[in-house]
């Protein structure tokens, strides 16, 4: 048995690794630098359009993060405030829900896997601050790939051939960070954005997109921070 858990425990690493190292660029630097050299101003094909709201805040909260020149001056603020990877993960989530059809399940499944090492790990440095329910949530739906533990305790008592069932790719959820990422636009909206607006980077998006370039901070208006 001992000699059947190191093949097994070989066998899954090696995967494993692969699949990690096969980095995708949904996130990365080489992404943003390639879109910013071709001066693309486009969302990402099948992501949702900025939606219309009666709250003139969230109107104008969403298309400055739906719009890439508004994005990327916003993600430019964010890092002078040392959270960039708020906006950094909304929009990989964004992306992601561009290659959930059954012929991307791979890239699907590759980029759940790099998201949550670069998101959701604690350890990371672009770790997420979301609350441990949620973190907590993610983790028992990515189904044990990630943890040794509960892989070779799947392992003893379900054998090999249901685990390998188990590591097929519609095995993560199409929604899995779906609640990060509401979590991530609410912080954004109510916090981030309510220094954004004040900035010359916010007034030049919003001449360039038709956006309010003040706003009535009222009850009714201004998100409670």
């Amino acid at each position: 048995m001992v000699v059947l858990i190191g093949i097994f425990f070989s066998f899954w690493f090696t995967s494993f690794y692969g699949i990690i190292s096969h980095r995708s660029c949904v996130f990365s630097g080489e992404r943003r630098r390639r879109s910013a050299e071709n001066g693309t101003n486009q969302n990402v094909p099948g992501t949702t359009s900025p939606r219309l709201s009666p709250n003139e805040w969230q109107f104008a909260f969403d298309h400055v993060i739906y719009d890439a020149d508004g994005r990327a001056q916003f993600t430019k603020f964010l890092q002078s405030e040392y959270s960039e990877e708020n906006i950094l993960f909304w929009w990989a989530v964004e992306e992601l829900k561009t290659v959930c059809s059954s012929e991307s399940r791979p890239e699907f499944e590759r980029t759940v896997l790099e998201m949550f090492e670069t998101f959701i790990a604690s350890e990371s440095p672009l770790a997420i601050n979301i609350d441990h329910d949620t973190r907590t949530d993610i983790i028992d739906r990515l189904e044990t790939p990630l943890f040794l533990g509960k892989l070779l305790l799947t392992f003893l008592f379900q054998g090999i051939s249901l685990r390998v069932e188990n590591q097929d790719p519609s095995s993560f959820p199409d929604n899995i960070y779906e609640r990060a990422q509401a979590h991530v636009y609410r912080l954004m909206e109510k916090d981030c954005f309510s220094r954004f607006v004040h900035t010359p980077a916010y007034k030049e998006v919003a001449k360039k997109i038709g956006l309010p370039q003040t706003f009535r901070f009222n009850e009714k208006i201004t998100p409670a921070c």
